[in-house]
């Protein structure tokens, strides 16, 4: 190659280099001017946002409201929206008003009966449970739920059972073993 092709190609690489490399800088100062930076000394919050009190989620999102007042504003992962304390309550209320007219329920027959989602009820639930207001009997999916007033009036209302007194084992009698002809004398008889 002679030394005029090679500097026309060098100086032709150099140029599409340098408009690459202006390309690539406009376009990032555009993108960090898009980007504000907090000046002040509070660090970035981690989490979800706390959800507005003046503005209604359910109404936002077009969600229906249960009849509880609880939004199911879950999202298509089934991941429920923040709830405030008086929502969680509210559901709470409503869970204790139904056990209380009907004792000894599943948590299934709660979340038709109420007309709430699985994940729905289970915050309220182990909160009723965290402050005694409710009563489990049973594991997984045979627990039954009670409310704790209506499980107050039961006992009330039926004297305590006493405990059955342990029956006293009769003794058996033990079995002697059978006595065997000595073979000392049968042998002396065969001779």
């Amino acid at each position: 190659m002679t030394t005029s092709l090679q500097s026309e190609l060098s100086q032709i690489s150099e140029e599409f280099a340098q408009k690459v490399f202006d390309i690539i800088r406009s376009a990032f100062v555009v993108e960090l001017g898009n980007v504000t930076l907090s000046l002040g000394s509070s660090p970035a919050l981690r989490g979800r946002p706390p959800v507005s009190k003046s503005v209604d989620p359910a109404a936002t999102k077009g969600a229906k409201a249960t009849k509880l007042g609880a939004s199911k504003g879950a999202s298509k992962r089934g991941r429920l929206e923040r709830r405030s304390a008086e929502t969680i309550a509210t559901a709470l209320e409503g869970i204790v008003a139904l056990l209380v007219k009907k004792p000894g329920i599943g948590s299934e027959e709660i979340q038709k009966t109420l007309g709430l989602a699985r994940n729905e009820i289970a915050r309220p639930i182990s909160n009723g449970l965290a402050d005694k207001v409710l009563v489990k009997e049973g594991e997984k999916r045979a627990t039954k739920y009670y409310a704790a007033s209506a499980m107050k009036a039961v006992e009330v209302a039926a004297p305590a059972k006493k405990a059955p007194k342990k029956a006293v084992a009769a003794k058996k009698p033990v079995k002697k073993p059978a006595k065997k002809a000595p073979e000392a004398v049968v042998a002396a008889d065969a001779t």
